[in-house]
């Protein structure tokens, strides 16, 4: 099985306050969470956040935690703008910029993962395309500094329109100083990079946590979250 992977980063340095804001976001929906101290190891029922990098907090939230309704929330309760990151099963990854709770920009890079129905995948393939324009001028930086990563991919052969076997070219790496190559979902780090967020090079040396009651999985709201 492949990695689950759901992080956030919320443009802000109160690191406290977005952790309450995810213990708010839990109490909410009427599902216990309570901040753990010490040096207890992390489970897979724990929301870590880390120190903040460049005016980005962090959150890694547990694997198979479906992320989007809990950064809405943090995002409305702070006000803050926020980019959410999903790695589904190693096999892509979807990332969607919000102010204010308010969605501005969603991307996947396999917008046709779940169907094969041509109408279906035009639908999500324009839903996910990625605007870059939107988050150039949401962060404030350089369109040019991130657009290339934002492609949709392909990771498996097939046949071409004459029926001919065909391989998926490599697609290489966005910058020559890039850790990932854009068809690995983990390329959101590169990413982030250019964005302003860090995603933590340490994961074991985060700020603080919270520890859901187990069961929680399919238990809280998931957002509008199709990829």
């Amino acid at each position: 099985m492949g990695e689950f992977v759901a992080v956030s980063a919320f443009r802000t340095e109160d690191a406290d306050g977005v952790l309450a804001a995810a213990g708010r976001f839990f109490s909410t929906n009427t599902w216990p969470a309570e901040r753990v101290e010490g040096a207890q190891e992390v489970t897979d029922d724990d929301v870590v956040v880390f120190a903040p990098v460049n005016g980005w907090t962090v959150v890694l939230w547990p694997g198979y935690f479906t992320e989007l309704a809990a950064a809405e929330f943090i995002s409305r309760d702070l006000g803050v703008l926020t980019s959410t990151v999903r790695i589904h099963d190693g096999d892509y990854w979807s990332h969607s910029l919000l102010r204010n709770g308010v969605a501005l920009d969603r991307f996947a890079s396999m917008p046709d993962y779940f169907t094969d129905d041509p109408t279906e995948i035009a639908r999500l393939t324009a839903k996910y395309a990625g605007q870059p324009a939107v988050i150039a001028e949401a962060v404030g930086c350089p369109v040019d500094q991130f657009a290339p990563y934002l492609v949709q991919v392909n990771l498996e052969d097939g046949e071409d329109e004459e029926g001919y076997y065909v391989e998926e070219p490599e697609m290489g790496r966005a910058f020559p100083d890039d850790e990932f190559e854009l068809d690995s979902p983990w390329v959101f780090v590169d990413f982030w990079r250019r964005l302003g967020p860090r995603y933590p090079d340490n994961l074991s040396a985060y700020l603080g946590r919270l520890r859901l009651a187990e069961g929680w999985l399919d238990k809280l709201p998931g957002g509008d979250a199709e990829l």
